[in-house]
């Protein structure tokens, strides 16, 4: 479930920010762990990926179920 009590699926997106001067950022629910879910970034260009700093060696990064909300979003 997200911040709002939202069940979240795989496919699903969701909202999120990583510190609370960042930006929003669009995820997409890729997997689901114990505590949160494994997303992929939607980058401003267009393109999904979530290459950033720290995480390099992985496609996805871990965004807790607190950390972010379910968002409607036709691509």
């Amino acid at each position: 479930m997200d911040f709002l009590g939202n069940k979240i699926d795989i496919g699903d997106y969701v909202a999120f920010a990583r510190n609370p001067c960042a930006d929003m950022i669009l995820g997409k629910v890729v997997g689901m762990t114990p505590k949160g879910f494994r997303v992929i970034r939607r980058k401003h260009n267009g393109e999904w990926d979530s290459t950033y700093i720290g995480n390099y060696s992985k496609n996805y990064e871990v965004v807790l179920s607190y950390q972010c909300v379910k968002v409607s979003y036709n691509e």
